[in-house]
């Protein structure tokens, strides 16, 4: 966001500016004595631009923009106006450069029009540098909005995660201690990489394939059949970085819509190209008990596609669809610019 000193700087910068103009103008159309001459007229008109130039933005205009005393401010606008036109007649009168009463009203029509061009300069500059300072303010809100709808996104998955994986520990807890003290130690696991790594903007592709090695260990202990999961992975996974658990919602989905029965009913593939990641989860499609029909649910999915939608805008694509009942969800993500 722009700072106080540069925006009371880009006034001093536009009228160098000016300067510079002014000068390459004038210069090549005047020599010998009459170069100095024209030099010091245009030092004074310059300054006396200056200062109705900034009466006006710095005094008037932001009153005027905010809507504060208008009729006051606007009666000021046109009394600066006519009346500031015989302090250019003085300044002239001083200075030599005006001596009988035909100069006079030459220097005071003159300094009217000089006055009304610093007031359109002074309106012009004004608005867009109050305009870009609300759009800077702007930008800077809705990145503030993203970052904390991104916290709340993170805060419903982890609950979501936490209390179907103890769900799954409770189911076996009662007969088969080994396996208890087992899962405990991968959702240990789990919750130090969610709790100490996850709420960071990115994470290495390494931790958070551990992660998903974990949740894929703790759903096996739940089932006799070991082979219905595939988990592959392709390509170069070091010194990735991503955003944490962007992944685990379509992999947590398929086990718990997805079919266990038979060998890779399950298949998880993550590949990494240039630039990419390619990930595709596909599971057979179960038939859904009457009260898993009824249950109101969808949350991760849905909040995944928001954090997608955050995080690459116009960088990602997202593939839902069922073939030969497989369901099958394929994700491609550009890391080019993230």
């Amino acid at each position: 966001m722009l700072s106080r000193r540069t925006l009371a700087v880009i006034p001093l910068v536009f009228w160098l500016i000016l300067v510079v103009i002014k000068l390459i103008r004038t210069i090549p159309l005047v020599e010998g004595a009459h170069l100095l001459n024209s030099m010091y007229t245009l030092l004074i008109t310059t300054l006396l631009d200056i200062v109705s130039f900034s009466f006006y933005y710095y005094l008037i205009f932001p009153k005027l923009i905010n809507k504060t005393q208008i009729f006051l401010n606007t009666l000021l606008t046109i009394v600066f106006w006519g009346l500031y036109s015989f302090v250019w007649v003085w300044i002239y009168k001083l200075t030599g450069r005006a001596e009988v009463y035909s100069d006079f009203v030459i220097v005071y029509k003159s300094s009217l029009g000089h006055t009304l061009l610093s007031m359109l300069y002074a309106i012009i500059l004004r608005l867009s540098v109050d305009w870009f300072h609300k759009y800077q303010r702007q930008m800077e809100l809705e990145k503030q909005n993203s970052i904390t709808e991104l916290a709340l996104l993170r805060s419903q998955i982890n609950p979501h995660f936490l209390f179907n994986t103890l769900n799954n520990i409770n189911s076996f807890s009662a007969n088969n201690p080994e396996k208890t003290s087992y899962a405990i130690i991968k959702l240990s696991d789990i919750m130090r990489y969610m709790l100490y790594e996850a709420n960071g903007e990115k994470v290495l592709l390494e931790r958070e394939i551990d992660y998903i090695k974990n949740f894929i260990a703790l759903q096996k202990l739940r089932y006799k059949e070991r082979d219905f999961v595939k988990f592959d992975i392709k390509g170069e996974t070091s010194k990735l970085f991503i955003p944490p658990m962007i992944f685990l919602p379509f992999i947590e989905n398929a086990f718990k819509h997805g079919s266990i029965i038979g060998v890779n009913a399950i298949e998880i593939l993550l590949e990494v190209g240039e630039n990419q990641i390619d990930f595709r989860c596909k599971n057979q499609i179960r038939k859904l008990t009457d009260t898993e029909k009824n249950h109101v649910g969808g949350l991760g999915i849905k909040n995944i596609k928001r954090r997608l939608e955050l995080l690459f805008p116009s960088k990602h694509k997202l593939k839902i669809f069922e073939e030969n009942n497989v369901y099958i969800v394929e994700l491609n993500i550009q890391l080019d610019e993230y």
